[in-house]
């Protein structure tokens, strides 16, 4: 019991190591003021983001768990963590106070998402081309984020109810996005020269996230 206890908390510990890195690193490719802000509101965003990746995460991790065959446990682990961190960074951005943030915010978590996780299987990483992909992947979640956006200007409404609709759609593209490229690089292709491919995967699995939710 006491050695099972220990090995939980040593999960969190990681796990909580590699979101501070991750979070850290992110922030670091903020604008300055944004990242002020972020930082002002983190315990506040952070206590409400992870109500919404919680009710997700093990659900998604579950279905998506073949992506992973043949690949080594800590490898495993390690995925989990970088998508866990990224989706949780995004829910935080998706709970920002600011007007219009989570969209373009979206990219530099996605970057360093998918940075790490080519790292991770030995692949070289092209950030140009990843700007320009993740861009145009967060399109697909504006329909329902800018409505979360448009309520966070009502005076009276507030940030709250924004909040939520936003923090959920800025995980399941995180999430998706993650668990793409986690497949594209276990099966050996190249996601920036087989982008079709990758747009079509993508596509897939946001609305599988959906269906989940």
């Amino acid at each position: 019991m006491i050695k099972n206890h220990q090995k939980n908390q040593d999960e969190v510990n990681s796990d909580e190591a590699v979101f501070e890195s991750f979070f850290s690193d992110v922030l670091r490719k903020m604008p300055a003021t944004t990242a002020k802000i972020m930082q002002q509101t983190f315990n506040e965003s952070r206590v409400k983001a992870e109500k919404i990746v919680f009710n997700s995460r093990h659900q998604v991790e579950r279905r998506f768990s073949e992506f992973l065959d043949g690949v080594d446990n800590q490898t495993k682990t390690k995925c989990h963590q970088i998508i866990h961190a990224a989706a949780l960074t995004a829910a935080i951005v998706g709970c920002s106070p600011i007007p219009f943030s989570d969209a373009f915010l979206l990219v530099p978590i996605q970057l360093t998402m998918m940075s790490r996780l080519h790292k991770l299987f030995g692949q070289s990483w092209s950030a140009s081309v990843g700007k320009s992909l993740s861009k145009e992947l967060v399109v697909v979640g504006l329909g329902r984020g800018a409505v979360g956006n448009i309520i966070k200007f009502i005076p009276a409404v507030g940030t709250v109810t924004g909040a939520a609709i936003n923090a959920s759609v800025a995980v399941s593209i995180t999430e998706a996005l993650g668990w793409t490229t986690v497949k594209m690089l276990n099966d050996g292709e190249d996601l920036f020269e087989q982008v079709m491919s990758f747009r079509g995967q993508f596509n897939i699995l946001f609305k599988a996230m959906h269906n989940l939710k």
